[in-house]
């Protein structure tokens, strides 16, 4: 089983994170992380859109640390292939100091 680290942007821009920057490109409006925890330009319209239609925008992959106020989750890649738990050698050790109140193997689904 692979499995990903995940932070949900919707939550950063829910909480009013200050580690989000916005910018404007030919009328769109972009958000991202200062931090690289996303790494990835998101369309903050589409995802209030979504958000505010309780659809969610979902999960980005977390190319950086999550920080203590990132809403973040270790999430199976491919889960209708796999059972088990994530089995990439260096998994379990990559991520060692969680912030407290986090376990890094939980997987959203449980």
């Amino acid at each position: 089983m692979r499995c990903e680290r995940v932070v949900y942007p919707g939550h950063c821009v829910a909480i009013s994170c200050p580690r989000l920057y916005a910018h404007e490109h030919d009328g769109t409006r972009w958000i991202g992380c200062i931090d690289a925890v996303f790494t990835c330009e998101v369309d903050v319209d589409a995802l209030l859109a979504l958000e505010d239609a309780h659809l969610g925008f979902g999960a980005l992959r977390a190319e950086g640390r999550p920080r203590p106020q990132c809403k973040a989750a270790i999430d199976r890649t491919f889960p209708q292939r796999d059972s088990g738990g994530c089995t990439e050698p260096a998994f379990r050790t990559s991520y060692p100091d969680a912030p407290q109140g986090r376990e890094p193997l939980r997987t959203r689904d449980g």
